[in-house]
C-alpha cells in the first residue's frame, strides 16, 4: 500500500510548480566544477572577537568526544564543580558535554563508546552582518593534514556549542576528521536581568561590555524589562532581537571559513599549502534545527565549499506553496496549532501504549476543562468532552499530521514543547526587544508557589552547561500573568496564550518568510533522513516536501536521497522510557550509516542507495520500499 505526498489539505504538490517556487530565490545552477576561490566571499567571512580559547586534551583525563567521561561517566551523575559558585571553563565544558549527551543520545546504546579522542579544541566568538555566533573547532590527534577532512555541524534545537557533538560531531571525530561546530546564533547564552550579567562563550560569567559575552541584549530593553519583570532571564534565541533562523546557513558557512583559517594556523608548514575548500573534503551534517542549517547552507553555497551533506529530522520551511491552494506551514504554525488543540485532543487517543499516557490520565480534569474552554470560545462545535476531543484530534489530522506523529502528543504536551517553541519563536521571528513580551510571557526561575524569583548564583553559574537554550530549561520557566494579573510559572501554556499567539501571526510573517528554503539544482550527494513518527517536526511538512522541491529544482533526483525511517521519531534520548522502548528505533545508527555512505561516495565509492522507506536498514535495492516521484507526485510506500 502506498500514499502520496501531499496529505490533505496540501492539495496537489507537483514537481514543476515547486521548481518554479525554488527559482524565485535565484537562478538554479549546478555545483561549480571549477575550484572554489581560496579567499571566500565577504558574505561568509566573520570577524573574530579575540584569540581562540584553547584546550589541549590528552585523551586520558579529558578528550574531544566525551570530556574524559567515557560511557560510564555519561551514564553516571552530572559532573560536579569544585566551587559551585565559580566553576571553571573546563568544568563547565565537561558538564555541558554530559548534558548534551543526556539530552540527545540513546542512553541504552552506550553513548560515547569507543576510544577516547585526544586532540586540540579552539573556541571562537564571531561577529558578522548575520549577528554574533560561536564556533568550535576540534582537531583530533590523528587528523591527517595531508588528506584533510572537515565535518561542519550545527547544534540541534536551541542548544549551545556542544549541541551537535553527540550526533554529527561524534561521527567526524571517530573518523579522524576535524569538526567545526556552530551554535548558529542560538546557544545557551543567557542574561540575568536581576544581576545584570551574561555568559561568555566559554560558559563563565561576564559583565556587560565583555567582548566574549555570547549574548549582550539591548541595554535600553533590559532596563525597561527590569522595571516590569526584575527576575527575568533572557535567552539569545528568543531575546536577541535578531531572527537568527534566517541566517542559519550563513553561520555554518562562516564556521567552515573560520575552520580553514584556524587549521592553517595550526599547520603553517603544510606541504600542500593553505587549507581551502578545493583541497579539503567538507561534509556538512546536523539534526533537527542543525539539519535545517545544513540545507540552508547548501542553498547558499554557490562556490562549492561543501562536498556533501546529511540532514536528519531537519526543521526546514519548504518553498511557498500558495500556487497549490495551501499556504506554507512552518514549525511555528504547527506549534501554535498544537498548543491550542492538542491538550484537548489527547483525550481522544485510545492507544493504551502511548508514551506519557499516565500523565494525561492524571491531568484529565484540567484537559477536559481545556476542551470546554475551546468550545466556549468557538474553536470547537461539539458539546461533550469526548466529542470535543475527537474534533480537536481531527483538526490536527486535517493539518496533514500523520497518526504516528500524534501518538507522541502526550509526551509533547506534558514536556511543554509547544508552549516553549511558540513563545520563543514568536519573539525571534518578530525581532522583539527584551521587554516586548509575546502575549505577556517571559522567562524566570520560580519558587514553590510558581512565583518568579531571582536566579541564585549557583543556578546562573551552571546555566551554560545545563540549559538547552529555550525555556523551560535548567530551572528557568515560562512565566505569564494569571487571572489575577500576577505572573506565575505557566509552562503548560493556556488556551488564552495559544489564541493570543495566533493573533500575532501578522507580526511574524516577515520573519518566517526570511527563513523559507530555496533548493536549487545541485549534484552533490545529500541525504535527508527522517523518522515517520516524528511528533515535533512532521515529515509531511519538512523532509517530504523539501525532497520533492530539491528534486524538482534539479530536474530529477540528482544527488539527493530521502530515507524515511518507519519507526523513527525525533528524540533518541527518550527511547528507554515506557511507550518508546520497543516501539521506536534510534535514529543515530541510520545517521551514522548515511554519513558513511556520503563519505564513501565522495572518496570514489559507489553512489547513494535509492530513496526509500527504511524498515530495518538502508538497502542498496529497496524494491517495493523505494520512494519515487511519479508524474511530479511524491509516492511514499506505506
Amino acid at each position: 500500500m502506498t500514499h502520496t505526498m501531499p496529505i490533505a489539505p496540501l492539495a496537489r504538490l507537483t514537481a514543476a510548480a515547486l521548481a518554479a517556487g525554488a527559482l524565485l530565490g535565484g537562478c538554479a545552477t549546478s555545483r561549480p566544477t571549477q575550484a572554489p576561490a581560496a579567499t571566500p566571499a565577504a558574505a561568509h567571512r566573520a570577524e573574530r572577537l579575540a584569540a581562540p580559547v584553547r584546550y589541549e586534551l590528552d585523551g586520558v583525563s579529558d578528550d574531544l568526544l566525551t570530556a574524559g567521561l567515557g560511557t560510564a561517566g555519561l551514564l553516571g551523575p552530572p559532573p560536579a564543580f569544585a566551587d559551585p559558585l565559580r566553576p571553571t571553563a573546563r568544568e563547565l565544558r565537561r558538564r555541558a558535554i554530559y548534558m548534551n549527551y543526556r539530552g540527545l543520545a540513546d542512553l541504552a546504546a552506550a553513548p560515547g563508546s569507543g576510544p577516547a579522542v585526544a586532540g586540540t579544541e579552539l573556541l571562537v566568538g564571531l561577529r558578522s552582518p548575520a549577528g554574533p555566533s560561536t564556533v568550535l573547532l576540534q582537531i583530533p590527534r590523528d587528523f591527517d593534514a595531508a588528506r584533510p577532512c572537515l565535518v561542519a555541524v550545527a547544534s540541534s534545537g536551541s542548544r549551545g556549542i556542544y549541541g551537535a557533538l553527540p550526533t554529527a560531531g561524534g561521527w567526524g571525530l571517530r573518523h579522524g576528521c576535524a569538526v567545526v561546530h556552530t551554535d548558529k546564533g542560538t546557544g545557551s547564552g543567557a542574561f540575568d536581568v536581576a544581576g545584570g550579567r551574561g555568559l561568555r562563550i566559554d560558559g563563565t560569567i561576564g559583565e556587560p561590555g565583555d567582548p566574549l559575552l555570547s549574548f549582550a541584549p539591548d541595554p535600553a530593553g533590559v532596563a525597561r524589562l527590569a522595571a516590569a519583570r526584575p527576575d527575568a532571564v533572557l535567552f539569545r534565541h528568543a531575546n536577541s532581537g535578531l531572527n537568527v533562523e534566517a541566517h542559519w546557513g550563513e553561520y555554518l558557512l562562516e564556521a567552515i571559513d573560520t575552520a580553514l583559517q584556524l587549521l592553517g594556523a595550526e599547520y603553517p608548514d603544510r606541504a600542500a599549502g593553505p587549507f581551502e575548500p578545493a583541497n579539503t573534503l567538507v561534509i556538512a551534517a546536523g539534526i533537527s534545527n542543525g539539519g535545517g542549517a545544513v540545507l540552508r547552507a547548501l542553498e547558499l553555497d554557490t562556490a562549492g565549499w561543501i562536498d556533501g551533506a546529511v540532514a536528519s529530522e531537519p526543521n526546514v520551511l519548504p518553498p511557498p506553496r500558495e500556487e497549490h491552494g495551501a499556504a506554507t506551514t512552518s514549525l511555528y504554525d504547527l506549534a501554535v496549532a498544537h498548543l491550542l488543540l492538542q491538550p484537548c485532543a489527547l483525550l481522544a487517543d485510545d492507544d493504551p501504549t502511548s508514551p506519557f499516557l499516565a500523565a494525561t490520565t492524571a491531568a484529565r480534569p484540567a484537559l477536559a476543562g481545556w476542551c470546554r474552554e475551546l468550545a466556549a470560545r468557538g474553536e470547537l462545535r461539539a458539546d461533550s468532552t469526548a466529542a470535543q476531543a475527537a474534533e480537536a484530534r481531527e483538526r490536527l489530522l486535517a493539518l496533514g499530521i500523520l497518526p504516528e506523529a500524534l501518538r507522541l502528543g502526550h509526551f509533547n504536551v506534558h514536556a511543554s514543547l509547544w508552549s516553549a517553541i511558540a513563545v520563543a519563536y514568536t519573539a525571534a521571528y518578530a525581532r522583539m526587544a527584551p521587554d516586548e513580551l509575546p502575549c505577556g510571557a517571559s522567562f524566570a526561575a520560580t519558587d514553590a508557589a510558581g512565583l518568579p524569583r531571582a536566579l541564585t548564583g549557583e543556578e546562573f553559574a551552571r546555566l551554560f552547561a545545563d540549559s538547552a537554550g529555550i525555556a523551560p530549561t535548567a530551572g528557568v520557566n515560562l512565566v505569564m500573568p494569571g487571572a489575577d494579573g500576577v505572573p506565575r510559572a505557566a509552562n503548560f501554556g493556556s488556551v488564552e496564550l495559544a489564541l493570543c499567539l495566533r493573533g500575532l501571526r501578522g507580526r511574524v510573517d516577515a520573519g518566517l518568510a526570511a527563513t523559507a528554503a530555496r533548493p536549487r539544482a545541485d549534484t552533490r550527494p545529500l541525504v535527508i533522513l527522517h523518522g515517520r513518527g516524528d511528533g515535533l517536526v512532521p515529515v509531511t511538512y519538512s523532509s517530504r516536501p523539501y525532497f520533492l522541491a530539491s528534486s524538482a529544482a534539479g530536474g530529477g533526483t540528482a544527488g539527493v536521497r530521502y530515507y524515511e525511517v518507519e519507526r523513527g521519531q525525533h528524540f533518541d534520548a527518550v527511547l528507554p522510557l515506557p511507550g518508546f522502548a520497543g516501539h521506536y528505533v534510534a535514529m543515530q545508527p541510520f545517521f551514522d550509516r548515511a554519513m558513511d555512505l556520503v563519505a564513501a561516495q565522495l572518496r570514489g565509492g559507489a553512489g547513494l542507495p535509492p530513496s526509500q522507506v527504511v524498515r530495518e536498514a538502508i538497502l542498496d535495492a529497496p524494491g517495493a520500499d523505494a520512494i519515487t516521484i511519479d508524474g511530479g507526485i511524491l509516492v511514499i510506500p506505506r
